[in-house]
């Protein structure tokens, strides 16, 4: 009689093992998540903390294992072959090369966010050894995975007298405000986002806001943060503060976003990259030369459907322009 288990992807068995042995669904390291913190000296304990979730450090990877997966088509045999090792990490450096600099993108959009905060006077800490939140695990069914998991984190939170967490990625937003409830007796923290806490400093703040060139852009909402938080002004808000800076909406925009094909990328590449390419033309209709977003796999993903399309169009991070809005710097460059 055959098995009635139910057949689980060698991608997601890696996801979830890597989860469970790494605390985040690639395997990194302590200090592969934490390195971009070195030297600014943040508290590594307070009422308020940071948290990254190790996404933004997890994106250049993730890049490099799409690319595996659309020429191995998710050969079961293929990936036996690490069931042993680190996981993915080990996976991408055996059959690609992980391009230093996208790795140094996303750790400088980690710093900026920090310095960022500094800059407009936001107490906050970051917890070195902080966990992945699981949103992986939920978003592919992997319930009971994802419960283990996100009591761990709780339980970090709780043990560190965290009370505010400022989450740089929509989809941690998402799963603590949505999902963590629903599996977590007594989570309790306060949650909010990286855009609502620059937003709201902002207002408050007398810093001016400047590019030192004109620059028309055009923004992505991302959809966990716009259809499932309906965060969606917030954004608005800061750019259009922002002087030398023209905002250009694309028709779907707010709550009517167009997903970047990100969330199917470990499942479905080709489709992933078919999104990506989409929403890129677009962006481009717009005429503006620069699409910001406020996630890092929206970036990634939208990032590889320019080179896809071919479209003049540079994607930055919210992160980004608006460190270099504080700085009156270039953020077109």
């Amino acid at each position: 009689m055959g098995s009635t288990k139910p057949y689980i992807p060698p991608a997601l068995s890696l996801i979830s093992t890597n989860t469970v042995s790494s605390g985040n669904p690639l395997g990194l390291t302590i200090q592969d998540c934490a390195s971009w913190a070195n030297n600014l000296q943040i508290p590594n304990k307070g009422d308020t903390i940071l948290y990254t979730g190790c996404e933004y450090q997890m994106t250049s990877y993730i890049q490099s294992l799409r690319n595996i997966l659309k020429k191995v088509k998710f050969q079961d045999s293929f990936f036996s072959a690490f069931q042993h090792i680190q996981g993915f990490v080990d996976l991408t450096k055996a059959y690609t090369h992980i391009v230093k600099k996208q790795r140094e993108t996303y750790d400088n959009f980690l710093r900026m966010s920090a310095l960022t905060l500094m800059r407009l006077n936001i107490d906050f800490a970051y917890l070195e050894g902080e966990l992945y939140s699981g949103a992986l695990l939920y978003e592919y069914g992997l319930f009971e995975e994802f419960q283990k998991q996100a009591q761990l984190v709780a339980d970090v939170f709780k043990q560190a007298g965290v009370k505010r967490i400022i989450t740089l990625s929509p989809h941690s937003a998402e799963i603590f405000l949505k999902v963590y409830p629903k599996f977590v007796d007594s989570f309790d923290f306060e949650i909010t986002t990286y855009v609502s806490v620059i937003t709201d400093a902002v207002k408050k703040s007398n810093r001016a806001l400047s590019l030192a060139e004109p620059l028309i852009v055009t923004l992505h909402d991302p959809c966990h943060l716009a259809r499932s938080l309906n965060v969606t002004e917030e954004p608005r808000e800061v750019l259009q503060a922002i002087k030398n800076l023209v905002l250009k909406e694309v028709a779907s925009n707010r709550r009517l976003t167009v997903c970047c094909g990100a969330p199917c990328e470990l499942i479905y590449p080709e489709l992933a990259e078919l999104a990506a390419a989409k929403r890129v033309r677009e962006l481009a209709e717009t005429g503006a030369k620069v699409a910001i977003t406020l996630c890092p796999f929206c970036h990634a993903n939208l990032t590889g459907g320019v080179r896809l399309t071919g479209k003049d169009l540079r994607i930055i991070d919210f992160i980004e322009i608006v460190c270099q809005a504080l700085e009156g710097g270039n953020a077109g460059g």
